[in-house]
């Protein structure tokens, strides 16, 4: 599928092999973008003239399209933002202004979250005095359900998970944990590292509040999602509201919109909407996830044979293949993983290296940094045994 990919047409010698960072692009996704921008581009809401009203059926078609992905029957529960950050930073202060969490109250995440899950927590730490506490991780790196049930006391109001670690690359089985949440408890799920690689069921993980973002499956960045439950939506008031996100505004007093829009006071990015929309569409047209799950499986079982041959690599991952996706977080002990990186992109190799923001997590396992090297759709067994060539004649 390379050919799909323009990057790889005009940088001949690239071995992108960073794409749990983000994403290449397929011409798919450029061409519609370039045409809008071209030929129909204006903002939407209240304007009548055509284009506009092309551009509203563009955004909203964008947000159909994702609750069609998500098994979720409308876009109304489906809200627009920018990142995972602003999202959770979002959401958490959200909770805070509702007074759904309060002092003393507690946040259950796990050891392997990223800062984007753990920070906005710690914020509320310093503001009101919430409690964050952290559930470990077993020896095959699944979440350890018998540590979650010894901490989740009377005081948790609010569960936020990965549901699949951007280090160890583990799919945690949230349904366990639903099904012991109480109903006084809300359970958020991070699902930036998911959606790119499984089917996300909204209604099998019957969660409160589910975010992910989209550069990360071959959309434009900047364009992230939060799903949430519509009576749960219903009750919260936003804590960011002017524009279109307000009905009515008078000297002493304001009414918001209805849903989605009060959670959306920005001028909406339609562009972003337009690239999600054609990404999803990509993704039909080459037979849905389960063809990208095919391929997965083949580069999987072949990175990981080859990963398995050399003593001198450390891997952090479980070993359970069915409960895991195509990246591979490793490291020498006898060299920074920056090091690692940098000679690869001296071949043209694309990695990523550091902390993955999951400093807690490098701490828990005693060890400074790790390499990352993620696979998708337009790589292949080529591109493996180049970057296993690089590792052998620098580092074995």
């Amino acid at each position: 599928m390379k050919k799909d990919f323009p990057i790889f047409k005009n940088n001949k010698d690239l071995i992108f092999l960073d794409s749990t960072s983000t994403t290449q692009k397929p011409s798919y996704v450029i061409n519609w973008i370039s045409e809008y921008l071209s030929n129909s581009y204006s903002n939407i809401h209240r304007w009548l003239y055509d284009i506009a009203i092309n551009s509203e059926k563009i955004y909203f078609d964008s947000k159909q399209k994702v609750a069609e992905f998500l098994s979720w029957d409308s876009y109304k529960e489906i809200i627009y933002t920018y990142n995972s950050n602003y999202a959770l930073n979002l959401i958490s202060q959200t909770l805070r202004y509702n007074k759904v969490l309060n002092p003393w109250d507690k946040v259950l995440v796990s050891i392997v979250e990223h800062h984007s899950n753990i920070v906005p927590w710690l914020i509320l730490k310093e503001e009101i005095w919430i409690e964050l506490e952290f559930v470990n991780i077993k020896d095959d790196f699944s979440l350890d359900i018998e540590d979650f049930e010894k901490k989740y006391d009377s005081r948790v109001k609010v569960i936020a998970l990965t549901h699949i670690s951007n280090v160890t690359w583990e799919i945690f089985d949230l349904e366990k944990v639903w099904k012991l949440k109480r109903d006084d408890t809300l359970f958020i799920v991070d699902a930036s590292q998911s959606f790119p690689h499984i089917k996300v069921d909204v209604k099998k993980l019957n969660c409160d509040m589910l975010f992910f973002t989209w550069h990360k499956i071959m959309a434009d960045s900047w364009i992230w999602v939060i799903y949430a439950k519509k009576e749960l939506l219903e009750k919260l008031n936003p804590v960011f509201s002017w524009g279109w996100a307000i009905n009515e505004v008078k000297q002493c007093s304001f009414r918001s919109s209805n849903l989605p829009y009060k959670f959306e006071p920005w001028t909406p990015n339609i562009t972003w909407a337009l690239s999600l929309l054609k990404a999803l569409e990509y993704i039909e047209n080459i037979w849905w996830l389960e063809k990208l799950k095919e391929i997965e499986d083949k580069l999987v079982e072949y990175a990981l044979n080859e990963f398995n041959k050399r003593d001198y690599i450390k891997l952090i991952w479980g070993k359970n293949l069915k409960s895991r996706v195509w990246v591979f977080s490793f490291y020498i002990s006898w060299i920074n993983s920056l090091d690692i990186a940098d000679i690869m992109a001296e071949n043209n190799i694309a990695i990523r290296a550091w902390q993955h923001c999951t400093e807690p997590f490098m701490d828990y396992l005693g060890i400074r940094s790790s390499a990352r090297m993620s696979l998708y759709i337009y790589n292949s067994t080529d591109d493996i045994d180049k970057f296993f060539k690089v590792l052998d004649d620098n580092f074995k």
